[in-house]
């Protein structure tokens, strides 16, 4: 019998981080910026000061990895962790292709090649530090889409740096105490300052973000930006969207180049396009077949309704469906039937996990809870402890890459406040095409749908800002007024606490008088959120403790990058969401047959369970002792929020943000 995966140790960060630590391509390391030069028993790499100023230690659990990943001149010194995809063209254009350099030592190249400007040079996913001795001045960058994380925190011995906050808590007089007022706001779904984490004593870089430390100043500033504000922006034309196909190949080829890949295939048109480009590409190229990887349902009356939107975009198929028998003798369905049949259409070996097998014995919430213990931060993705055990599935086969379909709505499809700047032009016509290719895309009804974009994401903004021109003061407190009604009662019960989420909840407000319109400063917004910092912070810790990366293709900077400089338009093209995915797929893969969206049951699914689940796991608890003695909740009240649950899906959300938020704070509290 194959082993099973512990998800004990995948819940604990250090037994996780230790189990993995022979076989893992994740670099565990920490940084310090400091004035003292004597390095402790455990550093690998120090960077000297030329002026007698401050120093910079590197540490880590492989010493010598962490020496490998560095280079330095008398200068200059560049510490590298991740995956740098553009080597030969760095190989090229610094002159140095006649040598095997390190990804480090060649980045110091860079450096020195092209001067101030040298980080617009560098494409991968990573976080880097790079020291200028003769400044003092240490740079911290994180890639620009944010795959890898990176944070910092002041020490008793200076700046502490590493891209795991578990590394940087209780170390060197590093404060374990918890963001009460960040996790409030994660109670109130809100999540207003990209740069806080869930502990108070530790930041993080936000995605694109470079955090510059001198003897004189400490800032962070953006370093990539597709749209920049004080620029034109370089709008692509029609002719030149086929540079989306080129783009998307070489997105999905920078991850299966990085060794043995396998794909996660929900059956949505993203992870499609993801298996079938990574097929093709592979086999052009002369690398192994990517794994692909499903959930699926053991019921033998299914509808196809399994997580991670299985069956969306994909039309019904001529291909058989697959079965296998249990041991009844009884015919089960193996899988949604979609997932089958675009693995057997790619000629993909193809690895499913039935959700019976994933969950596991003590139920969906339990083992999501159980993982929020050892986590860094309360889990998001409820079903992270079954993608686990899918993802040590493919790791059994050899697997070191495992790439997602997971791509963002703002990117691929136009927006919903793009309705708000045809409504500014009076643009009827357009506005009209533009709710109907909506609808395409979205579960509720025509006349919901309409309010929606004709008031919240229309008229509102539109009469917000004129009121905030007219109005200025008086509008903005009823705007924070508003913002706080979001703020459930039991919620932050001490008043002065409750002020403090007042100031937050400015930090919160929707900018008015967008420069260049709602879409584009959405677009841009989106790049910065916090949650979204956190949902890829997830996967990578995830990858760290079972030992493999996980990247996403459509997370790559260039193929972001023209997507966000493609107006919408054209990105509307022929009134379909996803058009340019669709469109590539379909041209280049006809025998898939791609057709109309349904729509992702992962939230129905996990609510199902948590409503069924949840008065068992707040008994287990016996209420929320940790969050009260935080003074984040209302014990009572909270409590009376559990019993007067319904079904609706707010309330049963909220029992979720609850059990993981108490779950969470009891073990870091």
């Amino acid at each position: 019998m194959a082993p099973v995966i512990n998800l004990k140790s995948i819940g604990s960060a250090t037994s996780g981080a230790r189990a993995t630590s022979a076989r893992t391509s994740i670099l565990d390391w920490i940084a310090v910026r400091t004035g003292r030069l004597s390095p402790g028993r455990d550093v690998a790499v120090t960077f000297r000061s030329n002026t007698g100023g401050s120093v910079v230690h590197i540490a880590g659990r492989d010493p010598a990895r962490v020496h490998a990943s560095s280079a330095a001149t008398l200068w200059r010194g560049v510490f590298f962790d991740g995956v740098l995809y553009n080597r030969r063209a760095l190989e090229v254009e610094c002159g140095e292709s006649h040598r095997r350099l390190s990804d480090a030592m060649l980045l110091l190249r860079a450096w020195q090649f092209f001067g101030g400007d040298w980080l617009t040079h560098v494409k991968g996913v990573f976080a880097l530090l790079a020291w200028d001795s003769t400044s003092d001045t240490l740079t911290a960058v994180r890639d620009p889409l944010g795959t890898y994380p990176l944070f910092y925190a002041k020490g008793a011995s200076g700046l502490m740096l590493s891209t795991s906050m578990t590394a940087l808590a209780g170390r060197d007089g590093v404060s374990r105490a918890v963001n009460r007022p960040a996790l409030a706001d994660h109670l109130a779904h809100r999540w207003p300052d990209p740069h806080e984490t869930f502990l108070a004593a530790i930041r993080r870089v936000p995605a694109g973000h470079r955090l510059d430390v001198s003897p004189a100043r400490q800032v962070v500033r953006r370093y990539w930006d597709p749209t920049p504000l004080d620029k034109e922006i370089d709008w692509i034309r029609e002719g030149e969207l086929d540079r989306f196909d080129d783009l998307l190949d070489n997105a999905v080829a920078r991850c299966y180049r990085q060794g043995p890949a396998s794909v996660f295939l929900s059956g949505g048109l993203d992870s499609i396009s993801v298996a079938a480009v990574a097929a093709d590409g592979a086999r052009r190229d002369h690398y192994p077949d990517p794994l692909t990887l499903s959930l699926a349902s053991s019921s033998s009356d299914v509808s196809g309704s399994v997580p991670d939107g299985l069956s969306e975009f994909l039309s019904e198929a001529a291909l058989p469906e697959a079965t296998r028998r249990d041991a009844a003798g009884s015919e089960v369905r193996e899988t949604a039937p979609d997932a089958v049949q675009v693995a057997r259409a790619l000629g993909l070996n193809h690895e499913v996990l039935r959700l019976d097998d994933g969950v596991g014995r003590e139920g969906v919430v339990e083992e999501a809870l159980r993982l929020t213990k050892g986590w860094p931060t309360p889990i998001l993705n409820t079903w992270l402890p079954t993608y686990a055990r899918l993802a040590e599935r493919s790791r059994r086969h050899g697997v070191s890459v495992m790439m997602t379909g997971r791509g963002r709505n703002g990117w691929l499809s136009l927006n919903p406040y793009f309705s708000a700047d045809l409504m500014t032009r009076v643009n009827v016509v357009a506005w009209c095409r533009f709710i109907t290719s909506w609808k395409r895309s979205s579960e509720e009804s025509w006349p919901q749908l309409v309010r929606s974009a004709f008031s919240p994401y229309g008229a509102k903004p539109l009469a917000s800002s004129v009121m905030d021109r007219v109005f200025p003061a008086p509008w903005r407190l009823s705007r924070v007024r508003r913002e706080m009604r979001q703020v459930p009662r039991w919620v932050a019960p001490d008043r002065l606490f409750r002020r403090e989420l007042w100031d937050r909840a400015q930090q919160a407000l929707m900018p008015l008088h967008p420069a260049r319109g709602y879409y584009l400063q959405d677009l841009r917004s989106s790049m910065d959120q916090a949650l979204l910092s956190l949902e890829l912070e997830e996967n990578y810790e995830l990858g760290r403790r079972l030992g493999v990366k996980i990247l996403n293709p459509y997370w790559d900077a260039d193929l972001v990058g023209m997507l966000c400089r493609t107006p919408p338009h054209l990105i509307n093209r022929g009134g379909r969401p996803r058009k340019l995915v669709l469109t590539s797929v379909a041209r280049r893969f006809p025998a898939l047959a791609l057709g109309t969206p349904t729509f992702d049951c992962t939230p129905s699914l996990f609510r199902a369970a948590l409503a069924t689940e949840a008065d068992a796991e707040w008994k287990r608890l016996g209420g929320v002792e940790a969050l009260a003695d935080l003074k984040i909740v209302d014990p009572i009240a909270t409590a009376k929020v559990f019993a007067s649950q319904t079904t609706s899906a707010s309330s049963v959300d909220r029992l979720w943000d609850i059990l993981s938020a108490e779950t969470w704070a009891r073990s870091h509290a």
